[in-house]
């Protein structure tokens, strides 16, 4: 990688970098905090688990904690054996199977057990497609004003699920915050695949399509 190259990813990094959101700052019952895919078989175990996505778990457990009440979807990735996702991803997160659960780490009442708390299972990288999810929508979007999302892997699942949410606002001209923490998103190191250039890079896109991205959410 070329000097003129690495300065403009630390150019694009400067960009997105630099914001702090105060939870208080955003109506309750019009914000809803998204969590995507921290299940078994992306942090803990299985061919796609990633130790970078560990390092995100205490800033999830905290936000998720803070947010006690809010309207909340944890998307949790599931698959059948033939799976069309496992054309072009290492087998993971089968159906019925510890992988496919949510880490230990998240289990609870301030984060799973209250009446506001959605659980979906998606059959994609994009959650947006759920059956589950779409409904939920329905019955939420004249509602909810603010999307904060957080999660794995910031590059696949998070950036296409918040991108798609963000295009279809677009699409019926509504109004919408969508907010990525990025102390409360990862991705994966495999092979080309650099997490710590892979961030940046979806990062940064997210930004330009209108997202906001935020150092952290306190």
């Amino acid at each position: 990688m070329n000097i003129l190259m690495i300065n403009k990813i630390l150019d694009m990094q400067k960009e997105i970098s630099g914001k702090i959101l105060q939870l208080t700052d955003l109506q309750k019952e019009k914000t809803a905090i998204i969590v995507v895919d921290m299940v078994n078989g992306f942090v803990h175990k299985g061919q796609l688990a990633s130790p970078r996505v560990i390092e995100i778990i205490d800033n999830l457990v905290i936000i998720n904690e803070k947010t006690h009440g809010y309207k909340k979807i944890f998307f949790l990735d599931e698959h059948d054996e033939n799976s069309m996702e496992f054309k072009y991803y290492a087998k993971h997160c089968l159906k019925d199977t510890s992988e496919s659960e949510l880490i230990l780490e998240l289990r609870g009442e301030a984060t799973t057990l209250h009446k506001n708390t959605t659980m979906i299972h998606k059959n994609s990288t994009n959650g947006f497609h759920a059956p589950e999810f779409k409904l939920w929508l329905d019955q939420n979007q004249e509602k909810i004003e603010n999307y904060i999302i957080v999660g794995c892997e910031v590059d696949i699942c998070v950036s296409h699920f918040a991108t798609t949410l963000k295009t279809y606002f677009n699409q019926n001209n509504l109004s919408k915050r969508i907010i990525v923490a990025s102390d409360c998103v990862e991705t994966f190191d495999f092979g080309t695949h650099d997490g710590d250039l892979m961030k940046v890079i979806s990062l940064w896109e997210m930004q330009t399509n209108g997202i906001e991205i935020v150092d952290k959410i306190i």
